[in-house]
């Protein structure tokens, strides 16, 4: 996905995580809301502008793109916004299902996408390259987290953690191992469906030379996992519904977004995140604008990515949602600086999964889950 491989990459976000110290520097069903205002200077004149953003559903990710874009369209009457809000893992499908029965007329315009999704774009020709004399701000992020040929930019790195309520569990998680191997989670394990790279790509690191698993060779992890099935008690599609499962104790823990958690927890959910001896997992977020979008909708987009990557709005949205920001000019919120994410530490001994391999094999990896593990869940 990145222009430097795995171990490279890993180094790059823990100097630019330096440097932003130094500086002070994933949800349910789709909902659709719409931006646009009367008033203004700019942009005045001839048709309407109209585009369809996509942004992550709950845990506050939706605050500052609606306030970033509520701002744009004051000062741009033409222009009209949807909002698209769900998650990357029901939302992708739908965008190549769109391209495959009209490439000229995407789903969404551009947005939010994780790592998978990403990767998976890359290698279906999802994104248009950012024109970066008009997304400036893109000089403040280091060129490690430039897409090639600027079919992106990473803006922020989150991290996967054990997620897990600390008011049931006895005796809190410390390995990755305890998804697949502890006697108090069994059927009480709650994985995001087809979320490979948040169980399979840990077991892979932890136990693939034991089992004989990797990247080339998957089986043995999903076998593995197929034997280990009694501990998984539910998968889930939504970020609301893993809340509520977590929170009501129906599950006990569960691979998820540190980030994410930590809002919920800040809203008083009686959860904990625990960062597991092996690493988190380090989980790349990217701003694209989609391929097929009409050259006004893509300098319209442009403008607004631009606006999304100031340093005042990345330092905004660290703020509501607790993610890391690649951006050297933007601040770690007083809130989150002593949060471990947020640490270089954290982020240097992170696991990296192969996320060109996992967006290559995203239909034979979905095939051995169904085939070898779904099968055996109740």
């Amino acid at each position: 996905m990145f222009k430097s491989k795995r171990k490279r990459f890993l180094s790059l976000v823990s100097l630019t995580l330096t440097a932003s110290l130094i500086l002070s520097a994933c949800g349910g069903a789709s909902s659709s809301g719409t931006a646009s205002e009367n008033g203004g200077t700019s942009d005045s004149s001839g048709d309407k502008i109209k585009l369809t953003m996509f942004i992550w559903a709950g845990s506050n990710q939706d605050v500052v793109p609606k306030e970033v874009v509520a701002e744009y369209v004051k000062e741009h009457p033409n222009v009209e916004v949807t909002f698209e809000e769900s998650s990357n893992a029901i939302m992708y499908p739908k965008m190549v299902a769109g391209k495959q029965a009209d490439p000229n007329n995407p789903v969404v315009n551009f947005g939010y996408f994780n790592a998978d999704a990403t990767a998976k774009g890359v290698n279906d020709d999802m994104w248009e390259p950012l024109d970066t004399s008009i997304v400036t701000n893109i000089k403040d992020i280091p060129e490690q987290f430039h897409q090639p040929d600027n079919k992106g930019i990473v803006w922020g790195v989150s991290s996967f953690g054990l997620v897990y309520n600390k008011d049931l569990v006895t005796t809190p998680p410390t390995s990755w191992n305890d998804l697949w191997d502890n006697e108090q989670f069994k059927g009480k394990t709650a994985l995001w469906d087809y979320m490979f790279y948040s169980y399979i790509s840990p077991l892979i690191a932890t136990k693939g030379e034991e089992i004989g698993a990797s990247y080339d060779n998957p089986e043995p992890a999903f076998q593995y996992w197929a034997d280990h099935s009694d501990q998984v008690g539910t998968l889930v599609t939504s970020n609301d519904q893993l809340k509520a499962l977590l929170e009501s104790g129906d599950a006990l823990i569960a691979p998820f977004s540190a980030q994410v958690a930590q809002t919920w927890i800040d809203a008083g959910s009686p959860l904990a995140v625990a960062y597991p001896e092996e690493g988190a997992i380090s989980f790349p977020y990217s701003l694209q604008v989609v391929k097929g979008s009409t050259p006004e909708q893509t300098r319209v987009a442009s403008e607004i990515i631009n606006e999304l990557l100031s340093a005042d709005a990345l330092t905004r949205y660290a703020e509501a949602t607790g993610t890391p920001v690649t951006s050297t000019a933007a601040a770690v919120p007083d809130k989150y600086k002593d949060d471990p994410s947020f640490s270089v530490e954290t982020q240097s001994n992170g696991i990296n999964p192969d996320w060109d391999v996992l967006a290559r094999n995203s239909s034979a990896w979905k095939d051995l889950w169904d085939r070898l593990v779904k099968t055996n869940l109740q």
